[in-house]
């Protein structure tokens, strides 16, 4: 596998790296959030071996090889096909950010390769599909040429890598959007590409034709100039890449090349067909290109058999033009006169088609998943379903509950059953009322239940209102930094990517104020019927003392308006009990669509989820929905039959003592029982309710939190690359000009600076430390040191000193500056060698000597003051003068050392020469006030 573009006889397109992620939590929790078989071990092994075949595929080196392509090509199917299941994308799939470098502009600066990083799987796949291209060339071109075998294989994998780089081509654009793609992403670049690849195909089958008519030849040969020239236009009008650089100029000569051929092979058709005239000129037409490729021959750019070719057509040139001149005296025409040879096209780019699996042996991981479409479709039709099971049951409970309303108000059936028991006993449905009430806890399991909501409510809008909450930091964030960074911030705006999930949130907001509301009503319900829920509550003693005694009814027994009302009692318990199998038949009533909507994917390529469901949904809950509306058209009947009955027996009922109040306190408790059953209904489906919107809500929040945390990496890896790319861009900038008063200057030397307006004290000579004597030595044969009092160059201070790289001055130099005497004392000269004194580091160097005395009324100077002990090696280290005060650090540069015995010295612009030595280059001119150094000065 090579990762650098390569040219041979072909070209080798090189790999692209990308940068290893993790793909198994962010898979596990799309799982999880989607209830995508989350208890499925088998799921999760799949998901791991899944990251392990991107790992083979990406991150290890690949051979030249079949059985590497055979890699990419699992990964690549595996990718396809999961991608619909568990799409990779941000927001509402799996969050992986996907990072490719580009492979043919490799920087070497701190900016590093150009990368791209989108999370996206269809990007992914792209990628993937470059490599398999990209492998293809590299296969090919190592395919044995010199077999028809080997040729047949170069020529298949070049073609089909073209196939591949046009599909990369026509997508990649729609994938990536306003991003800016790496150089070998460039649909420009890509379409150089396939058309390179094209004409190495068509190069392959000319080879292959070698045995063939020499006619044939030169139709081969004449379309693989044609396609070699459509690749370099290719290349030159696309991105301008340095790597393609020598790829461009192979596609220009293999053009003059096979132009050539081409020629040639249409003469010897004609010398074939006796013209030899028009051979001679189609020979000598070649003669000019040909000249060219010789030049170019040590490149080898065009192939190893350039040498061959041009001794072969020399010598059949030479033949042909000798047997035509002294044999057939054909007319040779003028070469502009000649017409083209018409190309023969045999290689064409394979067409890449997306549905058919790369991979001989396809085995799906996840068959366990459905795509994300049938998916998605599911969960539309699951709402749908229970849309219209909701609002059967919503109609069955609308019956029962006027139903339980006429009856109560009608004190049925308790009042049948005072006219069988005595005045004091208590009617037994009233009875069984209460044990129902006080077996379910009454009112203090209602209470706890009505306590419970207000928890369930706050945790559920905290949970909602912290994933609303870290949406629209990121927001913020993403906000601030795009109008930092402006064009360069290109990556998707939050409030595109978000979208869908704040439209989930808001959705989940508007069920929580809907259950408010709910509540509000429960509660209201509860306040109405709790006094009568609470004597329902009570043993049977105390609840028979609350309710007052009936007067004698014995006399109606028997009566038919008491017969008749008994009967349509027990009918409306029956007509209960039938609606309670229907609601359990509506709840319990299962089947899948799962099957239905893959064929239809299948088939069509795309699900029409509506039609299908309301077709399916109709055909099995119509039974029950014809049972639903029976039963509400019976009630009716029934409710009038009760209505017309029960004014018979109100009629009939004599009225006693007590009998109005008893009568008002059995309908009180029928309806605080219908209350109590109500409420703790609902109230146990509300907790139902708010439990399971938490764990929705959860789902919710992981979703927001796991964009947050990708759209963070991501954002980490973009502000590093744009620094990285200011980093690289500063470090490409030129070297900055130096400023026009630098220059300035370089030409005219500054002015010395004026005396200072009133004379410091002299600085005493006795605190400076002694030197240790120097002592000279010398090597037999070579000249003498300088002197002591031989004057010395020394360099001037840096306010006097030329810039940096300019010119030598051409006039004398001077020594180095003077120093005002008020701030001198009076030069001594080196004190003698003290007894048993150290010898000084280097006693070669020369001594430095006082300045000459100075014109134009400045007063006499004084020598170097004494310098203190030096250390052993390097310059010495001084003090620098500047307004009065020494400031230690500042090194002042000696004369220069002396040279060595028989060496020629190397003099420096500025250092001092040594005795004997030319001069090698002009000092600086004389300063104003300078007295001009003796002759035998060495400046």
């Amino acid at each position: 596998m090579s990762y650098e573009v390569e040219v041979g006889r072909f070209l080798n397109l090189p790999l692209k790296k990308t940068i290893d992620v993790d793909l198994v939590k962010p898979m596990e929790a799309f799982i999880k959030n989607n209830n995508l078989n989350k208890s499925d071990e088998d799921l999760m092994r799949s998901v791991r071996e899944f990251d392990a075949i991107r790992k083979n595929a990406t991150a290890k080196a690949l051979d030249k090889h079949d059985s590497s392509l055979k890699v990419l090509y699992q990964y690549y199917d595996q990718l396809s096909s999961l991608n619909k299941k568990m799409p990779f994308c941000e927001g509402v799939g799996v969050n992986v950010l996907f990072t490719w470098k580009g492979s043919l502009d490799k920087k070497k600066l701190t900016s590093g390769t150009p990368k791209l990083s989108i999370a996206n799987g269809n990007f992914e796949l792209l990628c993937v599909l470059y490599n398999i291209a990209a492998l293809m060339t590299q296969i090919g071109s190592n395919s044995n040429l010199k077999t028809d075998d080997g040729l047949k294989v170069g020529a298949k994998y070049f073609m089909e890598s073209a196939g591949v780089f046009n599909y990369v081509k026509d997508h990649i654009s729609r994938v990536v959007g306003n991003l800016a793609v790496t150089s070998d992403l460039n649909p420009t670049t890509l379409h150089s590409f396939a058309a390179i690849m094209v004409a190495q195909a068509q190069e392959c089958f000319y080879m292959k034709a070698a045995a063939m008519k020499p006619k044939l030849q030169a139709k081969l040969a004449a379309q693989v100039a044609t396609y070699y020239k459509d690749a370099a236009n290719a290349i030159g009008s696309g991105e301008r890449i340095s790597s393609l650089n020598q790829a461009l100029e192979q596609c220009q000569l293999k053009r003059i090349y096979y132009e050539c051929r081409a020629e040639y092979h249409e003469a010897k058709a004609l010398v074939d067909g006796g013209s030899y005239g028009e051979a001679v000129a189609r020979l000598k037409r070649i003669e000019p290109p040909m000249k060219i490729l010789m030049k170019s021959q040590s490149k080898n750019l065009v192939g190893t058999d350039l040498n061959a070719f041009n001794t072969l057509y020399n010598a059949e040139l030479k033949q042909i033009e000798k047997d035509n001149s002294f044999i057939y005296l054909d007319m040779v025409p003028k070469p502009d006169t000649l017409s083209p040879i018409s190309g023969a096209v045999v290689a064409k780019a394979k067409v890449f088609d997306e549905t058919e699996k790369l991979s001989a042996k396809f085995n799906d991981m996840f068959t366990a998943l459905v795509p994300l479409s049938v998916h998605n479709a599911l969960e539309v039709h699951d709402g749908k379903k229970k849309e219209l099971v909701g609002r059967q049951i919503d109609r069955l409970r609308e019956s029962n509950n006027l139903l339980n309303g006429v009856m109560s108000s009608l004190n049925l059936p308790a009042a049948l059953e005072d006219v069988n028991s005595s005045g004091g006993d208590l009617p037994a449905s009233i009875l069984e009322k209460s044990r129902t009430v006080c077996s379910k806890g009454g009112v203090e399991t209602i209470d706890q239940l009505l306590k419970d909501l207000p928890d369930a409510l706050e945790r559920n809008r905290q949970i909602l209102n912290e994933s609303v909450r870290v949406l629209d930091l990121e927001q913020t964030t993403d906000t601030e930094l795009r109008q930092n960074f402006g064009d360069k911030w290109t990556r998707k705006p939050s409030s595109e990517l978000t979208a869908p999930l704040r439209q989930e949130a808001a959705k989940y907001q508007n069920i929580i104020e809907n259950a408010k509301k709910a509540d509000a009503i429960v509660r209201e319900k509860y306040h109405t019927n709790r006094e009568g829920i609470e004597i329902l509550g009570l043993p049977e003693p105390e609840l028979k003392k609350k309710i007052p005694a009936a007067g004698s009814l014995a006399s109606l027994k028997g009566n038919p308006v008491i017969v008749e009302l008994k009967m349509l009692c027990e009918k409306v318990e029956t007509i209960k009990a039938e609606r309670e199998v229907i609601e359990n038949e509506l709840r319990e009533t299962k089947f899948d669509m799962t099957d239905i909507f893959v064929q239809a994917l299948t088939s069509d390529g795309a699900i029409d989820e509506n039609p299908l469901s309301v077709q399916h949904l109709d055909r099995v809950y119509q039974p029950l929905i014809q049972q639903v509306n029976e039963s509400t058209d019976s009630q009716k009947n029934l409710l009038a039959n009760i209505q017309r009955a029960s004014e018979q027996f109100s009629v009939l009922k004599q009225q006693t003592a007590g009998g109005n109040q008893r009568e008002e306190m059995l309908k009180k408790l029928a309806a605080a029982y219908d209350g109590f059953q109500e409420l703790s209904s609902h109230l146990t489906e509300g907790g139902k309710f708010y439990n399971d919107l938490t764990g929705l809500l959860l789902k919710l929040q992981t979703k927001c939190s796991d964009l947050v945390f990708a759209r963070k990496t991501e954002k980490e890896y973009l502000m590093r690359d744009l620094q990285q790319g200011i980093i690289g861009n500063a470090s490409e900038v030129a070297d900055p000009q130096v400023p026009a008063h630098i220059q300035e200057a370089r030409s005219v030397p500054p002015a010395r600076p004026p005396p200072p307006a009133s004379a410091p004290s002299a600085i005493s000579l006795s605190s400076a430390p002694v030197p240790a004597p120097r002592r000279n030595v010398t090597t037999p044969g070579a000249s003498a040191p300088p002197q002591p009092q031989q004057p010395t160059s020394v360099s001037l201070p840096a306010h006097m000193q030329a810039p940096y790289g300019a010119p030598p001055a051409t006039t004398q130099a001077v020594g180095p500056p003077q120093i005002p005497a008020h701030q001198q004392a009076p030069y001594a000269g080196y004190p003698a060698a003290q007894a048993g004194a150290a010898p000084a580091p280097y006693s070669n160097y020369p001594m430095q000597t006082p300045y000459p005395p100075q014109p134009y009324g400045y007063p006499p100077q004084g020598g170097y003051q004494p310098q203190p002990p030096q250390q052993q090696y390097g310059y010495p280290q001084q003090q620098q003068q500047q307004g009065g005060q020494y400031y230690p650090g500042y090194p002042q540069q000696q004369p220069g050392y002396p040279g060595q015995p028989g060496q020629p010295q190397q003099q420096q612009p500025g250092y001092p020469g040594q005795p004997g030595q030319p001069q090698q280059y002009a000092a600086y001119p004389q300063q104003p006030g300078q007295q001009q150094p003796p002759p035998n000065y060495q400046g």
